[in-house]
């Protein structure tokens, strides 16, 4: 894209698309940000957070279990909205660069982003392994249990994604709705010749993996594959300001339309309730219902943090905090498996602290630690640029930073200028010297739930 319409919401060389998105696309290193994902996965955290620490919450204050049950529910859109994102990011940034003949160095970003996800699934379960051995129990098959996880799913994911993209590379759409339907019918198909074996061995601890755990493979990576034609409409809208404003608002029907089928499905099978949903107990094993249910919402929130951007203007820079903190999303899932477990062994030490202050202190020692994350990601490179200076020369506007605007987690800044002449903006090639391999791996996302 080395020039477009300055009339399509480009601006004295801030390369300002709609709805609060700040897209740069250079040449040769491709990397480009939508700032409304890194919101909606933010969101995603949010609910997360609430999925682990609202029940505590609860439990210490009493006088507020009248708001428990919504607000739990809440907490439950966190996996499905993280998986979404997961498939529009790969349909976005990847998938037409993968199917041209960048094969290699997506390849080759995916498996190093998958070797530093198989790191993360460690750490977060060092306070598991820690409780284990308070307890003095060694036993081996206990010790592989709590290293089951969310990362663990997501490091077979990306590892499978250039597979994925090699399948679904003619008539996308289609094969994309054929290979992600394939991926529920198998997972159907295997839960129902695989029974759980009650030793809770090897055996089962591959079965949670396939298909019976909260994050099944089969059927996490059948929601991720049918995600990924949203993506691809996106990168084709991304041109012009009109046609991803179209695009968004089509998006809030279907995500409607998928969340209501999800529903009457769920009560079709006398399984949907807020109660259940909650409590956990129709989340495990995958249910097709409770995917299409908050997977529907999660189309409708992607779509509606984009208009919201919009509607904000000149203001979505209010925005960029949020955007931060999904860029985040891995540091900050990471650290937030630390913080109950310390106060469990704060209490284990005579340490104990109750009350209000039980509650308040693990949040603010989170958001602390947030907080960091945050700044260092900012540090890396962010979606917000930076404010511009006056112009000396009209018709040569002053260069200004941009930072990078891939959708993915740490990227060093680019600097771009703009040559208006009220038509075009041209964006100038740069950052040549940095490695393939880790641009590719900076620009993944991870959903985490």
């Amino acid at each position: 894209m080395a020039a477009v319409n300055s009339n399509l919401g480009f601006e004295k060389g801030t390369i300002r698309n709609f709805a609060g998105t700040y897209f740069v696309d250079n040449k040769k290193t491709k990397k480009e940000r939508l700032t409304f994902i890194d919101e909606t996965r933010a969101l995603a955290i949010i609910s997360m957070i609430i999925a682990h620490f609202g029940p505590g919450v609860f439990q210490r204050l009493p006088s507020l279990q009248f708001l428990a049950e919504p607000v739990l529910f809440i907490g439950r859109f966190a996996t499905t909205t993280f998986i979404v994102v997961f498939g529009i990011t790969l349909g976005f940034v990847y998938f037409d660069r993968f199917q041209k003949g960048d094969r290699q160095r997506i390849t080759s970003g995916l498996f190093k982003r998958a070797r530093l996800l198989a790191l993360c699934s460690i750490i977060i379960c060092v306070p598991n392994y820690i409780n284990l051995a308070l307890a003095g129990d060694w036993n081996f098959f206990h010790w592989m249990f709590n290293t089951y996880s969310i990362l663990n799913y997501y490091t077979l994911a990306l590892i499978s994604v250039p597979l994925w993209l090699r399948v679904c590379g003619k008539s996308p759409t289609a094969s994309c709705l054929v290979l992600g339907s394939l991926h529920w019918l198998i997972g159907g198909w295997v839960l129902s010749i695989w029974p759980l074996d009650p030793s809770l061995g090897l055996v089962e601890y591959i079965r949670m993996h396939v298909a019976s755990g909260p994050y099944g493979y089969l059927q996490m990576s059948g929601t991720a594959i049918l995600a990924i034609p949203v993506g691809r409409a996106i990168r084709a809208a991304v041109n012009t300001e009109q046609g991803v404003q179209n695009l968004l608002w089509k998006l809030v029907p279907l995500g409607a339309a998928i969340a209501v089928s999800g529903w009457l499905l769920g009560v079709f099978y006398g399984e949907f309730s807020v109660g259940a949903i909650v409590e956990g107990t129709v989340k495990t094993p995958a249910r097709v219902w409770y995917f299409l249910f908050f997977g529907g919402f999660a189309l409708i929130l992607v779509s509606s943090m984009g208009m919201i951007g919009k509607a904000l203007g000149k203001w979505s820079f209010l925005t960029h905090p949020l955007s931060l903190f999904g860029q985040a999303s891995l540091g900050i899932y990471t650290g937030h498996k630390f913080v109950l477990p310390s106060l469990g062994w704060m209490d284990g030490v005579g340490l104990e602290i109750e009350g209000v202050i039980r509650v308040v202190m693990p949040f603010a020692l989170f958001g602390i630690f947030c907080l960091v994350m945050m700044y260092l990601q900012h540090l890396k490179g962010s979606a917000k640029p930076k404010a511009k200076g006056k112009e000396k020369n009209k018709s040569t506007p002053k260069v200004d930073e941009l930072p990078s605007t891939e959708v993915g987690n740490s990227r060093d800044a680019i600097q771009s200028r703009s040559v208006s002449d009220e038509k075009k903006v041209n964006i100038p090639e740069g950052n040549e010297e940095a490695a393939p391999e880790k641009q590719d791996a900076d620009r993944l996302p991870v959903g985490v739930g």
